[in-house]
């Protein structure tokens, strides 16, 4: 079933600053959320435009701008965990391709969960996730925590695991648990579809009344399965869902990481009202 991911585990968290207005609201709540954490501030110049930017008439100046304002964002943030007496190890300002350097420096510093922010926008067809957003978590082998606009930030009491019964969403539904155990909440388990693996959910029960925590398990066969989780969602505080799930398209991932995300996964990601965990690998 893999390696039971555990909250206590999630020690060295990496926050990608920027100006987005959500910075505030997002780090605040993880340093509620995990107040004994190391943290890490890294702010990227975007150079993935800068050839023809040139070319097309502008001036060095204009990426010292984008450089002093991507200093402003770092120091924002850290004044924010300052002002709660964080452990910040890090803050760096890199220059290069957003997604890439972002997952490279987790990857140097052992990061154990990346935050992100997102402001989505609608679009013709469905809301859309910024694409740095996006890539990172498409990649990203380690847990990300998505806070959008629409996300309700506050005091974790229920806790929402969609899953899927792979052995990714396993490792979500375990992080589920010993989340609510972390903060005295329960866990609502929304099981996409009939129940194949019953060895698995009995040791997900097991897990939970050890834990002393109450666990509630559902099969949801709903046609809307969007439609259901989020609704399911505004009842609660957080979600902490799986990126994995079963299908043959999902093992192209490596090959091309868009096959890692889904169009139901993508969209509970758009439009939850809560912040979402994403287990990855």
């Amino acid at each position: 079933m893999g390696e039971i991911l555990e909250y206590s585990k999630i020690r060295r968290i990496l926050i990608p600053t920027n100006k987005n207005p959500l910075m505030k609201k997002a780090v605040e709540y993880v340093i509620n959320i995990f107040p004994d954490a190391e943290y890490y501030l890294i702010g990227v110049v975007d150079i993935s435009g800068e050839s023809l930017l040139l070319y097309s008439g502008y001036s060095a100046e204009y990426f010292d701008v984008l450089e002093s304002l991507e200093k402003e964002a770092i120091e924002e943030s850290l004044e924010i965990l300052r002002a709660k007496n964080a452990k910040v190890v890090d803050s760096v300002l890199l220059k290069g391709y957003p997604s890439k350097t972002i997952l490279g420096y987790a990857s140097k510093n052992d990061i154990n969960m990346i935050l992100l922010t997102t402001s989505s926008k609608v679009g013709t067809e469905q809301i859309k996730l910024g694409s740095t957003a996006r890539l990172i978590i498409e990649r990203s082998r380690i847990p990300t925590m998505l806070i959008t606009p629409f996300s309700r930030c506050g005091e974790v009491k229920k806790v929402l695991n969609p899953t899927s019964g792979s052995k990714y969403s396993f490792r979500a539904s375990m992080l589920s648990i010993n989340f609510a155990r972390q903060f005295n909440a329960s866990v609502r388990m929304l099981h996409i579809g009939r129940i194949k693996d019953e060895r698995m959910i009995k040791i997900l029960k097991d897990y939970a009344s050890n834990m002393n925590v109450p666990l509630e398990i559902e099969e949801v066969t709903d046609q809307n399965l969007v439609h259901r989780i989020i609704e399911e969602s505004k009842s609660h505080d957080i979600m902490i869902a799986s990126r994995g799930r079963k299908g043959f398209t999902y093992k192209f991932r490596y090959f091309s990481p868009e096959f890692a995300l889904g169009k139901l996964e993508r969209e509970v990601i758009e439009l939850s009202p809560v912040p979402i965990i994403l287990v990855n690998e």
